[in-house]
């Protein structure tokens, strides 16, 4: 027997910052994903990994033995890079909750699989179903707001990583905390871009939060690209609040060649060495397959892992109409 699940990830978020007790943010999933297969296979005791923990944890959720859990081949193929702000982590531990409760022959809902998430890290709204003002720290807030606008973003990639749990501190908190009242007004017109269905409010408070993380978490070369945006009238620019990627909001299919030849005129190609077209998606965690698995078990190491980047490399004008063409919201 196998199952393999898949999720996506993001771009970032559209927005980020203190409200109430606590950070809150909205983020986006794109179709970029991270898909996981479980079946028997040698025990992966020694090998560390968050996944590892979610598999151990989606067990315990059914109160079987966490004994048994080591008694499975995990394999991840991720097209999302580590550490760049995509989700990538949130992205693994949910399609290994969903695998392996399938594997069990068990039923998991969402939110059950965000309170296994939460309970191993910080985690993206990328599970929802539509856009979702979300308590990344303990999920006490999951408003969502039925709204799953399409667009579609050049995703704006360096090679700098910096991983979620270094970037969260008590230094950055307080940072965050100072901001509260201008994001405060940041998300009072995101509920108004909601209620509007305007995805052209989107697009501007997505660039509220964005400038405000300056203050925080720089981007090399935000100021240019804010004047290319304003140039080109393009929908709109957020950033990963607690890593490096960058993406590019876009109404129309057809601006993603002005936006391509734009950006790599400009001084960002120096510094993003990688950009990708991709698609909002919002359809979060889902079953690909469970199948019956006749074949060997061979020796291969418990936990496997393939981070597929290197199709994403710069002005691939044909991997961009296959990304555009291929995607499925």
């Amino acid at each position: 027997m196998r199952a393999t699940a898949s999720c996506p990830g993001s771009c970032g978020e559209l927005i980020q910052g203190w409200y109430g007790d606590s950070q809150k943010l909205v983020s986006y999933g794109i179709d970029r994903f991270s898909r996981v297969t479980i079946q028997a296979g040698h025990s992966f005791e020694s090998t560390h990994s968050k996944s590892k923990e979610a598999l151990k944890r989606t067990f315990d959720h059914f109160n079987l033995r966490n004994e048994d859990s080591k008694n499975f081949e995990l394999s991840i193929v991720s097209d999302l890079p580590l550490a760049k702000g995509m989700a990538s982590s949130t992205a693994d531990i949910a399609a290994t909750c969903r695998a392996a409760a399938a594997y069990l022959g068990k039923t998991i809902s969402t939110n059950e699989i965000i309170d296994i998430c939460l309970a191993i890290e910080r985690t993206d709204s990328i599970l929802f179903p539509t856009l979702t003002f979300f308590e990344q720290k303990n999920g006490t807030v999951r408003k969502e707001s039925g709204w799953a606008p399409h667009f579609y973003v050049i995703v704006l990639e360096p090679e700098e990583t910096l991983t979620t749990e270094g970037f969260h501190t008590i230094e950055t908190d307080r940072l965050f905390y100072q901001q509260r009242e201008q994001f405060s007004k940041i998300y009072h017109r995101y509920q108004t871009a909601v209620s509007e269905r305007s995805i052209k409010r989107l697009g501007e408070v997505a660039i509220q939060s964005a400038l405000l993380n300056q203050k925080i978490l720089p981007k090399p070369y935000f100021s240019e690209l804010l004047k290319l945006q304003k140039q080109y009238d393009w929908l709109g620019v957020n950033v990963a609040h607690s890593g490096s990627v960058v993406g590019i909001m876009i109404e129309s299919v057809k601006e993603v060649d002005q936006v391509l030849n734009v950006i790599q005129r400009s001084k960002l190609s120096s510094y993003y060495s990688k950009v990708s077209v991709h698609q909002s998606c919002y359809r979060g965690v889902q079953l690909i397959e469970v199948r019956r698995n006749d074949e060997k078990v061979d020796d291969r190491s418990s936990i496997q892992r393939f981070r597929q980047n290197d199709d994403y490399a710069w002005f691939n004008e044909a991997f961009t109409k296959s990304r555009i063409s291929n995607s499925a919201l």
